[in-house]
């Protein structure tokens, strides 16, 4: 008798695991990461704009929090996201000057691509609704570039195959316009 409830549980449950297999409720990689360029914008005597002053920190902007899906990740760190994460990268940034500004932006390269990267740009003071300027000691979230920004960005990733994904983005540079009348500020990872 208990070797014919044996089988049954057994049958239940072979039965159970090709009818229900288990599957997780979404696409997670863990080989994710964002790193520091390695060959940032101005590290390799690049001549520039005469309007662009190019400098290797900019003391007045502070980079406090990177999150993806809303989660703190550490640069250079791998970590678990969707397929989709680019979009949901978050940049928190402190103006630390005692000046306000009119615009930071944060753009992101993405080393995998066989071709040229697109720059992925992420920004505060870049669309219409946030003209407000970045005040003293103020946080603002740089947010990916709105409208249809994202869907050029991963038709661009298209353009590698369908398969292809990215697992790696690079912070390559940053640019912070000032309120007052002189050139943009870049800055270099």
């Amino acid at each position: 008798m208990k070797s014919n409830r044996l089988f049954f549980l057994a049958v239940v449950n072979l039965l159970a695991s090709v009818v229900f297999p288990v599957t997780p409720a979404f696409s997670q990689n863990h080989d994710n990461v964002i790193e520091w360029s390695k060959s940032p914008i101005g590290s390799n005597n690049e001549r520039v704009a005469a309007s662009l002053q190019l400098v290797r920190q900019i003391d007045g902007v502070e980079i406090e929090d990177i999150a993806v899906e809303g989660k703190s990740i550490t640069v250079g760190k791998p970590f678990a996201a969707a397929d989709d994460w680019l979009k949901t990268i978050t940049f928190r940034v402190r103006n630390i000057s005692g000046r306000r500004l009119v615009s930071v932006q944060i753009t992101v390269v993405l080393p995998e691509m066989n071709n040229r990267s697109p720059d992925v740009v992420f920004c505060y003071g870049c669309a219409l609704a946030e003209k407000e300027r970045l005040m003293p000691g103020e946080v603002v979230e740089l947010k990916m570039l709105g409208g249809e920004f994202y869907d050029w960005v991963r038709s661009r990733i298209a353009e590698q195959g369908s398969a292809f994904r990215i697992s790696k983005a690079e912070i390559h540079h940053m640019y912070v316009t000032p309120t007052y009348r002189s050139p943009v500020v870049q800055w270099m990872c």
